[in-house]
């Protein structure tokens, strides 16, 4: 009996609500209420959720850019390979294609957090398993620069860093790693220079706390992997055991 009216307050609470504040996809701005995906309702419309979390059938396993089917990428793939990548392996909810596009941009200019929390919440949900598997026991975000900071109303990488910390069971670290110069802007920089461009880039607080410790690395997009990858190289020169990164998109033209 208690249960049947607990359910019965919950779906008059909920009806309340929606009269007061209208469901809308964060994406499309649809209201349609039957087009809400049942398993993520109050962020994206089911169209949306199909263009945002689209299943790849073949990604590279180091870099994580989606490949034929084919394709044996145990030592990388055409968009990796040649790159002196330092991070494991990279986990992402989808490759940067306009709907995701739309979606991060809206997110990171945004005085709203929102939309930035929501797709990370569908990256802890449709990579559960592969984020479960890699044991990470820290999730450290990637730091933004003093420019990113004056013009950015949060660090994205910080709020998705929350979320799976959150969901995987394990603290994350917001101060161990931080930037010790401004490197240039990675989009003003040719795609050949951008590994230089972000050599030395970081620093570390309390390093001797990295040792042994299984890290997951988190940023918003990864394009060449060059960021990811000099902050790979100084927490695994600090004795860190692992360190696999997180990202929502995955970026192929790196002039994008």
């Amino acid at each position: 009996m208690r249960q049947k009216v607990r359910t019965a307050v919950k779906n008059l609470l909920t009806a309340a609500l929606d009269f007061a504040l209208p469901w809308q996809c964060l994406l499309c701005q649809s209201t349609n209420h039957s087009a809400a995906s049942p398993d993520n309702r109050r962020s994206f419309c089911q169209s949306c959720l199909e263009l945002l979390a689209p299943e790849i059938e073949n990604r590279c396993e180091r870099c994580g850019a989606a490949v034929g089917a084919y394709v044996i990428t145990s030592r990388g793939c055409v968009h990796c390979r040649k790159k002196p990548i330092r991070f494991d392996s990279v986990v992402c909810l989808s490759m940067y294609d306009d709907a995701i596009r739309k979606a991060i941009l809206s997110g990171k200019w945004s005085h709203s957090t929102v939309i930035m929390e929501a797709l990370a919440q569908l990256l802890a949900d449709r990579r559960h398993a592969e984020l479960h598997a890699l044991r990470p026991q820290i999730v450290i975000p990637v730091p933004q620069s003093v420019p990113s900071r004056l013009t950015r109303h949060f660090n994205s990488a910080t709020l998705i860093a929350d979320v799976l910390a959150r969901r995987l069971g394990v603290p994350v670290d917001h101060h161990i790693l931080k930037r010790s110069r401004n490197s240039r802007p990675q989009k003003r920089v040719a795609v050949q220079q951008r590994f230089e461009n972000q050599k030395d880039a970081f620093a570390l607080n309390d390093a001797h706390l990295l040792k042994g410790m299984r890290v997951l690395l988190v940023d918003d997009v990864l394009t060449t992997g060059a960021t990811c990858s000099e902050a790979a190289r100084l927490l695994k020169k600090n004795r860190a055991a692992s360190c696999p990164v997180a990202v929502i998109a995955r970026v192929l033209d790196a002039s994008a």
